[in-house]
């Protein structure tokens, strides 16, 4: 990897650009913001607010994401002591979702054509309150979750009331049965004036490929890597965040091995 070429908004590219590839960026037609309430199957009759940033465009499977968040306070669910709802559990983080689908509501009458095209998607997951847990995740078909723990190079910290870079990089092996994938942090921005400054201090989270070892046994389809685009929508989801959470400096590119 690179890592010394910079994007628009002076924001380092891990991987090169795809000749003739695609990049879009925060505020342009295909991105999305929203505050919405919704509950979790695994916690019946809990209802909490749930911050929402997002690209609605396919791109090629190598991508390269990047987003910075202002993240001023949780909402008081978190803290309500609900059970099923807390640190390494429901609504305990940011997750960033590559290669994805649509992730329609579902019930027992759900159609399975609908479950068969909702999500597959990778899930780089950040806790709220730092730590390990449940960092790297598959989910297919929505919202089934075969949820892994992979050991950091940097340890993830708390990052309730402060500023953080996420970025993100998928590529396809050689061969081409794999998915190698990188997750970075920087601990180091800071909001002044309204923007974004910082001196691109990202820090490399963990690094692997998929061979298939991060499905779940008792779900099958998240065996297989995820070698495909699955859809058009690229997530950044932040269950419990306030509404005041913002995002800066977003990007999706479509990438190329150095």
């Amino acid at each position: 990897m690179s890592g010394t070429e910079l994007d628009k908004f002076g924001i380092v590219k891990k991987f090169p650009d795809l000749e003739g590839g695609v990049t879009i960026v925060q505020d342009g037609p295909e991105w999305d913001e929203t505050f919405t309430e919704h509950g979790y199957n695994s916690v019946p009759g809990v209802k909490i607010k749930r911050k929402t940033f997002k690209f609605n465009k396919k791109l090629k499977p190598n991508q390269e994401v990047t987003i910075y968040v202002s993240l001023p306070r949780l909402n008081s669910e978190y803290f309500d002591g609900i059970d099923g709802i807390g640190k390494c559990q429901s609504g305990s983080g940011h997750s960033i979702k590559l290669r994805g689908g649509s992730h329609p509501a579902v019930n027992k009458n759900t159609p399975k054509k609908v479950l068969k095209n909702s999500a597959k998607c990778y899930i780089f997951h950040y806790e709220y309150e730092g730590g390990k847990c449940n960092n790297f995740q598959k989910e297919y078909p929505h919202p089934k979750y075969a949820k892994s723990t992979i050991d950091e190079e940097n340890e993830f910290p708390n990052w309730i009331g402060k500023v953080m870079g996420f970025k993100a990089a998928l590529l396809n092996t050689a061969d081409g049965k794999g998915v190698e994938f990188w997750a970075w942090f920087d601990p180091l921005a800071r909001i002044e004036n309204g923007k974004l400054n910082t001196d691109n201090n990202w820090l490399l989270r963990y690094h692997g490929i998929d061979k298939g070892q991060f499905g779940s046994k008792k779900l099958a389809d998240t065996k297989s890597p995820f070698l495909e685009t699955h859809g058009s929508l690229t997530e950044f989801r932040m269950d419990n965040a306030d509404i005041d959470t913002k995002a800066f400096c977003a990007s999706l590119r479509e990438i190329k091995r150095p």
